[in-house]
């Protein structure tokens, strides 16, 4: 029979083995902890966040942690910062505090309207978070040759709009915006008056909360009159409801 101490460190190694296994290729990190940290003897979610700079919600969001309060020895928790090894010249880097999507692009040699493309589930490139996982282009990887986006309309910014925003109510994706538009240096800071070049082919608008026909109207700058000859299924132009589809030409 082994003896007690013995058999513990045999479990043990296993233990670190097994785990490492399953640890995703860290290729490198801008964390004091570097890519990643091995969870020893005695260390919870907080001590190790505090040890490594970054906050207790940042490490549950990179490791996908669903209970805080439970790390294992021989665990290896991903830092923010870090670089992940992918597939398909995608690798994947998490968020670290203080980055912007801008500053990550430009650590990856793209743009944010190519970033934003690998990301579709992100909605405003102005809100990220330490710990989120975000697609990017590897090192290796050539930007597919797109056609050029064709720009014919023009839409006047209205008090309360963002990128995003807009970029909802005409039926187009926020990268497609953002490419049109490479004047905007952050998407974030729009303002009222300001005009966006919109692609080829929009014709139609969504009704928003707050809109009117005038506001609409003025939005692509036209008259209000215009768009009712446009939509005589409107015959108050005091009573459009959000959701409303507006046939814009």
């Amino acid at each position: 029979m082994f003896p007690i101490k013995i058999f513990r460190w045999i479990t043990f190694i296993f233990l670190i083995i097994m785990l490492s296994r399953f640890a995703e290729p860290v290729q490198a990190g801008s964390s004091p902890c570097g890519g990643s940290v091995t969870v020893v003897s005695g260390d919870t979610l907080y001590t190790i966040a505090k040890r490594c700079s970054t906050s207790v919600n940042a490490l549950k969001l990179a490791n996908n942690l669903s209970n805080v309060n439970l790390v294992n020895v021989g665990q290896i928790l991903l830092m923010p910062g870090a670089l992940i090894s992918g597939s398909n010249n995608i690798d994947i880097y998490i968020v670290n505090h203080g980055d912007t999507l801008l500053e990550i692009a430009k650590l990856f040699n793209t743009n944010l309207s190519h970033l934003l493309s690998l990301n579709p589930t992100i909605k405003n490139p102005n809100l990220i978070y330490a710990g989120q996982r975000v697609n990017v282009p590897s090192p290796n990887a050539v930007s597919p040759e797109e056609p050029p986006l064709i720009s014919t309309k023009v839409y006047i910014v209205q008090r309360g709009d963002t990128m995003s925003k807009i970029a909802s109510r005409i039926a187009i994706t926020l990268s497609t915006l953002v490419k049109l538009n490479p004047q905007v240096g952050n998407t974030n800071l729009i303002y009222v008056g300001q005009k966006l070049n919109l692609p080829d082919g929009i014709s139609q608008y969504t009704v928003a909360q707050g809109d009117t026909l005038k506001k609409i109207a003025d939005s692509f700058g036209t008259t209000w009159q215009a768009l009712l000859k446009l939509n005589p299924e409107i015959k108050n132009a005091n009573l459009i409801y959000v959701g409303q589809i507006i046939k814009i030409q």
